[in-house]
This record gives structure tokens, C-alpha cells and sequence, in this order.
């Protein structure tokens, strides 16, 4: 049961609602929905299909072409006259640009970040999109090859943020949009069980989560694994380290901090990981950071709580600390079936 806020409350709720959601950006009209099936697969337990959506048509300002979204979307044999809980499984990024949505689909890449084909398995209807800029979405000379081309891509995505924030947009809140618009595919599916939907993510997918969530209430659960930082204090003079100025939401600082974006999903439940060692264990300095690292994930998670436990909805603000596999930027077994579990219990319940 949850406590009824004052009129007051809710309304300064809603003032700082608004207000987070601006700093997302311009959002764009979003254009007709028409999904292309390009192949289908028969698995063991279902099947794949890769398709294809419009997120974004050409611009006549900057002479971009058409912005498509390739996603692999898995459904269970147990969709058959049957709803379903889903599940966004958003992929990181980094060094993996070029793979994309390949290494959720199970496809290639790090065996632990297959976690889209792993809950397909475990029977959720899966959505695995291509993020912003990559895979096929980069913007080079050849985009539809699968090579390591990090520095041209990076060029090129630093380009393409550029023509955002001229029309007032930034990084994440094309993230966003896009996401969302997977969501929309998502839910034209007839088994999907539109009122148990979640999202997953690592590291940079993890990271786009919690906005995700805020923009979109259809996500009802999230999981977010080694993604989640202050992004305020990402940026503060002593921080570990100078960060990329492409993570910036425009303006945040001025109106709140990530943990107001975690905070303000309440009560829907949301968990995040931590490796006790993300930044090294390997000499006092590494260490250190590690620590500074892990300790900041603390704090924002006490600034998120209190949202949460002003609706009485406190254990659904979840943080799993780990050293398994030495505490890494990582995704370990463990860790993994323990998020299932969690997953589980409220989106099969």
C-alpha cells in the first residue's frame, strides 16, 4: 500500500517531472509505424526474425538520409494463444560499436552480455535493437561492414551529436526517442503482454535506462548492469577521470541530478549492479578509484531511495555490489541469474 502524498508534493513531483524531461531534448515527430521482416530464424525454442523500422526521416537541413533501426526480435514457442512478458534488451557500446545488436541476439561478441537471447530462453518475448550509430547505423563509408573501425565511427558520431544539438537535441535523448520507438514495435506484437514490459542493459545500454524509463512509463521494470552513474558528478573536477562531453544532458545540473531521473520512477521496481572493482584492482590507485566509484553508487542510490520510500515502495530499489569474476565491468553468471530471478519474480509473477 502505498502513502498518499500532499497536494503540494505532488504538484512540486510534477514541476521537477517536467522539467527533467526537458533536458532530454527536442523530441521529433514520430513517423508512420512499419515494420520490415528481413529474415526468420527457427530456433530451439522459437523463433528470430530481424527487422527494420523508421526511426527518423532525411533532413533537409543537413542532408542525412533516412534513419532506420535494425532489431532482432525473438518470440517463444509458449506465445501461441498465450501473453507474454517482454523485455528492451539494449546492448553497450565502447570498443563493441561495431557489433551492436548482434551480442545481445547471442550472435557474437562477450558471452555475458547475451542477455537478450538468455531471456528469450527463459521465455520472454525479446527486442534487441541497434542503438544510435552502430552497426549499421554508423555513419561511414561502409556501414553494413562488421570491422572494428572505433576511431572513424567515433569521428563521425561526435559529427552526428553536432547536428542534434543544433536543432536543440542531445546524445541521450535520441537514445531515448529511439528506444521508444522500439517499444511501439514491441507492443504491436499480440502476445506481448503490454502491462509487463521491461528493459536491460549494460554498462552504456544500462546507462540510457533509467531516462528510458522516465520518458516511457510502458517500462515497467528495469535492470540496469554496471550503467548507472551520477552523470553531475561525472563531470565534477576531481572525477576519476575527464569524461567524452557526448554523455551530457544539456542543462541538468540546473534543474536536478541522475538520482532525481532514478528517484522519479518510483514505485516501479529498478535495479542496478556495481563491480566492487570496475576501475582495477591491480594497484592502490586503481583500488581507490574502484572504491570512489562504488561509494558513488551509493550515494545516488540514498538520493533515488528517498523518492522511493516516500511511496512506501522502498524494496523496489534494488543495488547488487559484486566481486565475482573480481568485481569487473562486467555481466558475470552470477550476478546475471540473480537479475533474472529478480526479473522473474515480478514480470512472471
Amino acid at each position: 500500500m502505498f502513502v498518499l502524498l500532499s497536494i503540494s508534493s505532488i504538484a512540486a513531483y510534477g514541476q521537477k517531472q517536467q522539467k527533467l524531461l526537458a533536458v532530454l531534448g527536442i523530441m521529433p515527430e514520430k513517423p508512420a509505424l512499419h515494420v520490415d521482416t528481413l529474415e526468420k530464424t527457427r530456433l530451439e525454442n522459437g523463433w528470430r526474425f530481424k527487422i527494420k523500422y523508421l526511426a527518423e526521416d532525411s533532413s533537409a537541413v543537413f542532408h542525412t538520409p533516412k534513419d532506420f533501426i535494425t532489431a532482432f526480435l525473438f518470440i517463444p514457442n509458449a506465445a501461441k494463444g498465450k501473453k507474454l512478458p517482454a523485455m528492451v534488451a539494449i546492448h553497450q557500446d565502447g570498443s563493441h560499436n561495431y557489433i551492436g545488436y548482434r551480442e545481445t541476439a547471442g550472435l557474437e561478441g562477450d558471452p555475458d552480455q547475451h542477455y537478450g537471447l538468455e531471456l528469450f530462453n527463459r521465455g520472454y518475448i525479446v527486442i534487441c535493437p541497434d542503438r544510435f550509430l552502430h552497426a549499421e547505423r554508423r555513419r561511414i563509408s561502409k556501414p553494413d561492414t562488421l570491422a572494428d573501425c572505433f576511431e572513424q565511427a567515433d569521428l563521425a558520431e561526435q559529427h552526428r551529436v553536432g547536428q542534434l544539438q543544433l536543432m536543440g537535441r542531445n546524445y541521450v535523448g535520441k537514445e531515448v526517442y529511439d528506444l521508444i520507438l522500439t517499444t511501439d514495435v514491441l507492443c504491436t506484437v499480440p502476445a506481448v503482454d503490454t502491462g509487463r514490459i521491461g528493459a536491460i542493459g549494460h554498462s552504456a545500454g544500462g546507462y540510457l535506462l533509467p531516462y528510458l524509463m522516465f520518458a516511457d512509463k510502458r517500462i515497467s521494470i528495469g535492470a540496469s548492469s554496471c550503467g548507472v552513474f551520477e552523470l553531475v558528478d561525472w563531470f565534477d573536477e576531481h572525477a576519476i577521470r575527464k569524461r567524452n562531453v557526448l554523455s551530457v544532458i544539456p542543462g541538468l545540473a540546473t534543474v536536478g541530478r541522475t538520482s532525481d531521473f532514478v528517484g522519479l520512477l518510483a514505485p516501479r521496481p529498478f535495479l542496478m549492479t556495481r563491480g566492487m572493482y570496475e576501475w582495477g584492482n591491480g594497484d592502490d590507485k586503481q583500488k581507490l578509484d574502484s572504491k570512489r566509484h562504488a561509494e558513488g553508487t551509493k550515494l545516488m542510490e540514498a538520493e533515488a531511495g528517498i523518492y522511493y520510500k516516500a511511496l512506501n515502495a522502498g524494496n523496489s530499489l534494488k543495488t547488487i555490489y559484486f566481486d565475482e569474476g573480481g568485481g569487473a565491468h562486467a555481466f558475470p553468471p552470477k550476478v546475471k541469474e540473480e537479475v533474472y530471478n529478480w526479473l522473474d519474480a515480478y514480470l512472471k509473477r
